[in-house]
């Protein structure tokens, strides 16, 4: 892409595109304060949290509905479990054929539903905000 001069731009045009937006994420105030949950791994906490019409689903569909490889959702939830120390998953192995499940324990269901509630209050700040905030 050939690099714009200021000279050869309706600059009134790009400020009327400027923006904001709000990221969040949870942090466990522990020594470090590490990041445990942002909105792409709420994301797969909420697909492990939404049932099939058969029950319980693998880690292996939550990850794909995701677009994430069954190691990385797996990744993801390992982090969690070593920043915070406890797991936010309970987990049965399939035999030979399959049929292992996962789900959200008590703690999965409280990490994301407190980043759900923060991320609705956000949403709020932000849509006034755009309402009465004049970037200039």
């Amino acid at each position: 892409m050939k690099r714009k001069s200021i000279e050869d731009v309706d600059l009134e045009k790009y400020k009327s595109k400027v923006g904001f937006g709000i990221k969040i994420w949870l942090e466990f105030q522990d020594n470090e304060s590490a990041n445990i949950l942002g909105s792409g791994w709420a994301k797969l906490l909420e697909n492990i949290k939404s049932e099939t019409s058969k029950g319980l689903k693998s880690l292996t569909q939550a990850a794909k509905e995701c677009g994430y490889s069954y190691k990385y959702a797996w990744n993801i939830l390992r982090r969690i479990e070593k920043r915070t120390g406890i797991s936010p998953v309970e987990t049965a192995r399939g035999g030979p054929g399959g049929g292992g499940w996962i789900k959200l324990n008590e703690w999965g269901d409280f990490l994301l539903n407190t980043f759900n509630n923060l991320r609705s209050e956000l949403e709020a700040i932000e849509t006034n905000l755009k309402k009465t905030l004049t970037i200039q």
